[in-house]
């Protein structure tokens, strides 16, 4: 089982010079004051197309998403132009190809030991020129006709990297390209990484007000909570006024603190025109 993974990007911002990063899992990089995550990492075949006649009508790296831990990977390839009809092909891809015994294909180890892909092509209407947006990584067969695989009689196509099949009815070939020649490793299939690129503008505000709670709580904590009563009564011509306080727990000021706040009331009455209480 792998212990880390690492993707090496090549950032740059407008005006200046390309630079080198890492983005690790749980070690974002930051670039720009944005932070970028590493979420996920696969393969991406690189697939291509030709009509009958040799031309090219469809060649791309396609992402192949992860189905279980060794990366048997499922991915779409979509030929919406250059063929009489369109063509949707369904791929599973497998790093470490292997065989079970009810001789389904599976993937028996994530590295590249000996990658296969198989494909079982489509043709009809992708339903993509109604203007509906469509998953590139999903096919809907709904309008259209299996050629290869299922129930058709033909087996699913099946290459290696650097390998070519026709596609029956004499509509083309496909070729699984040998990116041998372009991977920084040597290896012959591409890989991608899937990554989250996040700002957080209210990080400030945050932190201005995680300052402000702990302030309040540290004024909670340190300064003396007091509970101060005052007790008018009539006694005739006069009125009597009594003050108490109450600490929470001990506080050797508290007898200060009542006699200065009685003092600052019985200067507060007086400025009113009362008699300052005795």
């Amino acid at each position: 089982q792998a212990g880390d993974f690492v993707a090496r990007l090549t950032t740059q911002r407008a005006g200046e010079d390309p630079t080198a990063g890492e983005v690790r899992v749980n070690h974002p990089l930051d670039v720009a004051g944005d932070r970028i995550f590493l979420m996920g990492n696969g393969y991406a075949p690189t697939i291509t197309v030709r009509a009958p006649d040799g031309e090219v009508v469809y060649s791309a790296s396609v992402p192949f998403l992860p189905q279980d831990r060794n990366l048997t990977s499922l991915g779409v390839v979509k030929v919406p132009d250059g063929l009489p009809e369109q063509l949707g092909l369904v791929g599973f891809f497998y790093p470490t190809v292997a065989e079970l015994e009810t001789g389904a294909l599976t993937s028996g180890w994530p590295a590249l030991v000996y990658p296969e892909l198989t494909l079982n092509v489509f043709e009809g209407d992708l339903g993509i020129d109604g203007g509906i947006p469509r998953s590139v990584y999903a096919l809907d067969t709904t309008d259209m006709t299996q050629l290869t695989g299922g129930t058709t009689g033909v087996d699913s196509i099946r290459l290696l990297p650097g390998e070519t099949a026709e596609i029956p009815g004499g509509r083309g070939t496909v070729t699984f390209e040998d990116d041998s020649a372009v991977t920084p490793t040597g290896e012959p299939v591409k890989r991608f990484v899937s990554l989250s690129i996040h700002r957080d503008a209210a990080a400030t505000w945050v932190l201005v007000f995680a300052s402000i709670a702990v302030a309040g709580l540290l004024a909670a904590l340190f300064v003396p909570r007091r509970r101060m009563w005052v007790k008018a009564t009539v006694q005739g011509p006069n009125v009597r006024i009594e003050y108490a306080g109450l600490a929470r727990g001990e506080d050797p000021t508290l007898d200060a603190t009542v006699e200065r706040f009685a003092g600052d009331h019985g200067a507060s009455l007086a400025g009113r025109g009362a008699s300052k209480p005795t």
